[in-house]
């Protein structure tokens, strides 16, 4: 009887991690952003399949360079989905007309506050530091095609004008 019971477990746990999401296959995706020739260091790119929606994102180092992470849920993975992408890359610089708070009871207050009264947080500005145009795929004019059989490293290039 306990190992008709326990095979009976182990059958129902992998049919109940059968049902899971279906996770989409993605592919590795690295590259550089140059703005006006220069790599872009602080910057966050940002790919959108046509079709499926399915959104792949990275940040860029000193060099310009990222590499994206899908993100499906609260489960990230490596690299994008293959096919045609729009593209949009994001640096903004964000600036607070309040100081932060210095210690774990004033970020609770001031989180409590923000929570309560959602009109604080228009206190703080952000300010684009490259064209506001590649902040959106659709007036960026930027796209990627991604590959399965690779390599998929991408060349932005930028201009500041």
């Amino acid at each position: 009887m306990n190992r008709l019971m326990i095979l009976g477990g182990l059958v129902f746990t992998f049919v109940i991690m059968g049902c899971g999401v279906d996770t989409p296959s993605t592919v590795p995706v690295t590259g550089t952003v140059m703005l006006d020739g220069k790599p872009l260091d602080g910057a966050t790119v940002n790919f959108l399949s046509e079709g499926t929606n399915i959104a792949a994102s990275g940040k860029t180092n000193a060099e310009g360079k990222f590499a994206l992470k899908t993100f499906i849920g609260s489960t990230a993975v490596d690299g994008a989905v293959v096919g045609n992408h729009g593209v949009s890359v994001v640096k903004t610089e964000s600036k607070g007309t309040v100081d932060a708070p210095t210690d774990l009871e004033e970020t609770k207050k001031m989180m409590a506050q923000m929570t309560t009264n959602p009109s604080i947080t228009s206190d703080f500005k952000s300010k684009a530091l490259i064209p506001e145009r590649y902040n959106n795929p659709m007036m960026s004019k930027l796209t990627a095609s991604v590959s399965d059989s690779g390599p998929n490293d991408i060349v932005l290039e930028l201009t500041g004008k």
